[in-house]
C-alpha cells in the first residue's frame, strides 16, 4: 500500500510523521521504502542518515512518480510518501495514488485557513476512484496538553463529517531534536513519550492493514524498546 502524508501548507509535520513511519514499519519487520516527491528532500536525508537499509527514492516529475511508485511496490509491501508543501503537479501525482492520504495540521488558523486547499486533491482523488480510495485522516499535531483550542478545532472538524484521528502529536522537544534519526529508538523518557503519540497514531490509522501484511524480515520485536536495542 501506498501512504501518503500530504497538506499544501508547510511545517505540519509531513516529514516526521513520514520519516518515523518509515523507520518504525522498517523496525517492525516490514519491507518498506520512503518516495520523496518534495524537491526541498527533508524526509529522503533524514532517513537516508537514520537507517540506511531503508529503500529511499526521491521523485518530483509526474512519470518519475508514477515509476518511482511502480518499481517500488516490485519489492516492497509499503511506500511511504512525503509530498510537497504547496500545490502542483508533485502533490497531485503522489495523491492521486495514494491508499491513504494523512493530512496533518496544527491547531492554528492559517492551518485551518489552508485545509480546503489541503484537501482538494485528496477529494479529486477519490472522485477519480468512486471513494475507494484514498482513506482519509486529519492528524493534529504540535499540540499542547488539554489546550482548548485543539478540542474545538477537532470539533469542528468532526461535525463538517471529516475523520480526524484520536490520536494527537504533541509539541515535544524529542521531535524537535530528531532531524537525523527517530524517536520511536530514543529510550529517553521524552524519546519514549514522543514515540508513544507516534504508536498510537500509526496503529489506529494502519493497525488493521498491517495485520494483514506478511512480514518478509523476519518477527517484530516485541516492543519498541527491544527494537531500538536491536
Amino acid at each position: 500500500m501506498l501512504i501518503v502524508f500530504t497538506n499544501t501548507k508547510g511545517g505540519v509535520g509531513k516529514s516526521t510523521l513520514a520519516s518515523h513511519l518509515a523507520i518504525w514499519l522498517f523496525d517492525l519487520g516490514f519491507r518498506v521504502a520512503l518516495l520523496d516527491t518534495d524537491e526541498q528532500q527533508t524526509s529522503a536525508q533524514w532517513v537516508t542518515v537514520a537507517e540506511p537499509a531503508i529503500t529511499v527514492v526521491s521523485a518530483h516529475e509526474m512519470d518519475d512518480i508514477r515509476t518511482a511508485r511502480s518499481e517500488l511496490f516490485a519489492s516492497h509491501e509499503i511506500v511511504v510518501a512525503d509530498s510537497p508543501g504547496s500545490g502542483g503537479d508533485a502533490s497531485q501525482t503522489i495523491t492521486l495514488l495514494a491508499d491513504f492520504a494523512v493530512v496533518p495540521l496544527q491547531p492554528s488558523k492559517p492551518d485551518v485557513r489552508a485545509i480546503k486547499d489541503a484537501l482538494k486533491f485528496v477529494r479529486l482523488a477519490q472522485e477519480m476512484n468512486a471513494g475507494a480510495r484514498p482513506v482519509l485522516s486529519l492528524v493534529l499535531t504540535f499540540t499542547a496538553k488539554a489546550d482548548v483550542q485543539t478540542r474545538r478545532l477537532r470539533s469542528q472538524l468532526e461535525q463538517l463529517g471529516m475523520s480526524v484521528a484520536k490520536a494527537e502529536v504533541r509539541r515535544l522537544n524529542a521531535f524537535r531534536d530528531a532531524c537525523d534519526t527517530a524517536v520511536t529508538r530514543n529510550i529517553s523518557r521524552d524519546g519514549r513519550e514522543a514515540a508513544g503519540d507516534l504508536e498510537s497514531l500509526y496503529n489506529e490509522l494502519f493497525g488493521e492493514c498491517l495485520a494483514a501484511i506478511p512480514k518478509r524480515r523476519g518477527e517484530p520485536p516485541e516492543s519498541m524498546e527491544q527494537a531500538a536495542n536491536g
